[in-house]
């Protein structure tokens, strides 16, 4: 009889260990899912990063462009400017020039 205990004793712990080892492995397979997820988690974050350093990138030669623009813009005016005061520099020499041509015909 007293194998008998034993056997059953051990049946017992046997079946004990066996859901023991049981929800290890659930647990181990859960704890592979959320790696699996917090794997996918840093995955996307960096897909997210390098369309932001993109997007910075783009936005820095846009800024760029948009100050050379500015920059061609304002030699653009600065040479319309000047054109402009030679021009009535121009002009006011040529009437001078005409007052004295009036001034020698009336001579």
């Amino acid at each position: 009889m007293d194998t008998s205990r034993e056997f059953e004793k051990l049946k017992k712990e046997n079946e004990f260990l066996k859901k023991e080892l049981d929800n290890c492995r659930k647990m181990i397979s859960g704890y592979e899912n959320v790696l699996k997820l917090n794997e996918k988690e840093i995955e996307n974050s960096d897909e997210i990063m390098k369309m932001y350093e993109n997007i910075v990138e783009f936005a820095r030669n846009e800024l760029m462009l948009a100050t050379e623009t500015a920059k061609a813009q304002e030699s653009a005016s600065q040479l319309s400017r000047q054109e402009l005061m030679h021009a009535l520099q121009r002009i006011k020499d040529l009437e001078e020039q005409n007052k004295k041509l009036k001034g020698q015909k009336i001579k």
